[in-house]
């Protein structure tokens, strides 16, 4: 391939990875809208459904897959009722990160991504990432507790990390509001079946030290 072209389809992935970026903030957005007030009714869930089905070209990826997995799901009889809307919501608060606490903290993690059932944490001889804003200490002083307990640290998401740990608090430095690169990656791994990374919470990942 001759290098022009190798530039075009760097140029042409590059301006697709920032029109998925610029879609994934207003899904975020637009779930942040709708959950404003603490409820949620079919003529907004419609809309939702409607904007993933406008950018159909992302509903494989995430997050848009688990959004209009389930939101298509829901709306199919066309009827929506309590026990949907509630799921909807929770499905939302958690892509979002939820209610921000304390002033000093811009947003919170996505729990979306975790994994369900939350697994067993074993630090011998595993690796580990860490992504976001803890709560439990800096993350220079975790990374030292796992290597003090037998496990490794991965500065990036690899094939062959075992564990991805998010902090509790988002990252100004991410991606996006709630999430960032490595958790973009260790979904990818994992969805694809190309790697066995599990994807924990701080709370999770802590109750095993």
């Amino acid at each position: 391939m001759k290098k022009d072209d190798q530039n075009q389809l760097a140029s042409r992935a590059i301006r697709a990875k920032d029109t998925s970026d610029r879609k994934v903030d207003e899904l975020i957005g637009i779930c942040r809208g709708i959950m404003a007030d603490g409820n949620i009714n079919k003529k907004e869930a419609e809309y939702l459904l409607s904007w993933v089905e406008s950018n159909r070209e992302f509903s494989q990826s995430y997050p848009f897959n688990i959004i209009y997995d389930r939101v298509s799901i829901m709306l199919s009889d066309d009827v929506f009722d309590d026990e949907e809307k509630q799921e909807l919501l929770e499905i939302m608060v958690k892509l979002t990160g939820g209610e921000i606490i304390g002033d000093d903290t811009e947003s919170m993690s996505s729990t979306l991504p975790l994994c369900v059932p939350f697994p067993t944490i074993v630090f011998s001889g595993s690796s580990f990432v860490f992504t976001g804003v803890f709560t439990t200490g800096a993350r220079k002083i975790l990374e030292e507790l796992v290597k003090e307990l037998g496990g490794i640290i991965h500065d990036i998401v690899k094939k062959d990390t075992d564990y991805l740990v998010i902090g509790d608090i988002g990252s100004k430095d991410w991606a996006h509001s709630s999430y960032g690169r490595k958790i973009e990656k260790a979904v990818e791994y994992r969805d694809n079946k190309e790697t066995g990374i599990s994807i924990v919470c701080e709370s999770h990942w802590a109750k095993f030290l």
